[in-house]
């Protein structure tokens, strides 16, 4: 009778809301009245106090572990233009589009007459500036000498010393432009810095290329990663996850996260995170989906009753029915439950059940039996 009972409570819940919407306020309060003068009527039997009949099956064996997707994407870690760092002339381009390269390799030849012209300038310079120097250092020890004879006032070999330290900072400063001339006439042969492919020419032979233009785009094909966007809930569940995998073109490739960065854009509300390949790699570029499977339990969907304003599951307790909200839920997707692995969850009849009800467990039926 119980099971009735509650049967009853049930099915007026759906019929109130039907006469509600088709029926006039008064006949809707008639429908009520005459509803829990029954009910009453139930009451009074005795029936409502009979256990209700359910069935249970341990949490551990109802869990599940949703496998969770998002759109993630290969990219490299160096895609560069690579530029000039001189004014030249482009005297010749030894790599054509999609060579693979190691790194050092030149990939453009610039011209460096002027700069080679301008380097023997500058050792000539040099040298003349030595034998000032030389020059000069003589001279003062002979006017040291001579002061010291006291035949040379002092004034004078204080300005032998001034013209000595004026061409010691001469030559300092042609080192430097020499130096700097040497690092010019080296970055005429523009070098890969990276191992990588040349994905594209940006400039032709004989054109003119300033410092800072580019000259080829070079891909980095040794260092790619993944970035996806994740919802920011699922981060928490993405980084507890015991398997990452990117599945591309039929391939799965085992994935480590390395960085989920803490900023949620404001327009999606998910958040980026990073992931190095474990093993084999995807080429940059590869558009795929990121794949992870929780390892929090769950609970199916269907288990999940409303009571007030919260979703949750109905467990046995000691023959009574507890309402366990579960903060999150939402209806038609699993939930995550924070109860034991032996906890007793109802699994039939939930939807009449309330807060503190007594239960009669129903033994399943065994495989191959009606």
């Amino acid at each position: 009778m119980t099971s009735q009972f509650w049967v009853l409570v049930h099915r007026y819940n759906s019929l109130y809301m039907a006469e509600k919407t088709t029926s006039s306020p008064t006949q809707a309060q008639g429908f009520t009245m005459i509803f829990l003068i029954l009910l009453f009527g139930f009451y009074s039997l005795g029936f409502a106090d009979e256990p209700f009949a359910v069935r249970i099956s341990l949490l551990s064996q109802l869990a599940i572990y949703p496998e969770s997707s998002a759109p993630g994407q290969v990219l490299s870690l160096n895609d560069s233009p690579i530029a000039a760092q001189i004014d030249a002339l482009v005297q010749e381009i030894p790599i054509r589009v999609g060579d693979r390269v190691k790194a050092g390799t030149v990939l453009v030849q610039l011209s460096c007459r002027d700069f080679e012209l301008e380097r023997v300038r500058l050792q000539a310079e040099w040298q003349a500036t030595q034998a000032k120097l030389q020059l000069s250092q003589w001279q003062l020890k002979q006017a040291e000498t001579l002061v010291r004879q006291q035949t040379l006032p002092e004034e004078q070999v204080q300005e032998k010393r001034s013209q000595l330290a004026v061409l010691h900072g001469d030559i300092a400063a042609q080192a430097a432009q020499l130096e700097i001339t040497a690092r010019q006439i080296a970055n005429c042969n523009v070098k890969a810095p990276f191992a990588g492919v040349v994905t594209e020419h940006l400039i032709a032979v004989g054109q003119f290329a300033s410092r800072g233009t580019a000259l080829l785009r070079l891909l980095d094909m040794n260092n790619p990663e993944v970035s996806a966007q994740v919802s920011s809930r699922a981060t928490l569940a993405l980084q507890k996850a015991k398997s990452l995998l990117f599945e591309y073109n039929g391939k799965s490739y085992p994935l480590h996260l390395r960085s989920v960065l803490p900023v949620i854009r404001t327009e999606t509300g998910t958040q980026e995170v990073r992931l190095d390949f474990m093993e084999h790699k995807a080429e940059p570029g590869a558009a795929g989906r990121l794949l992870w499977q929780n390892s929090i339990m769950h609970v199916p969907s269907e288990l999940l009753v409303k009571r007030g304003e919260q979703l949750g599951v109905f467990i046995n307790q000691n023959g009574r029915a507890h309402f366990h909200a579960l903060q999150g839920a939402q209806t038609g997707r699993p939930a995550e439950i924070d109860l034991a692995a032996d906890s007793q969850l109802i699994i039939t009849g939930q939807f009449a059940l309330q807060e503190g009800m007594a239960i009669k467990v129903e033994t399943l039926p065994a495989k191959g039996k009606p």
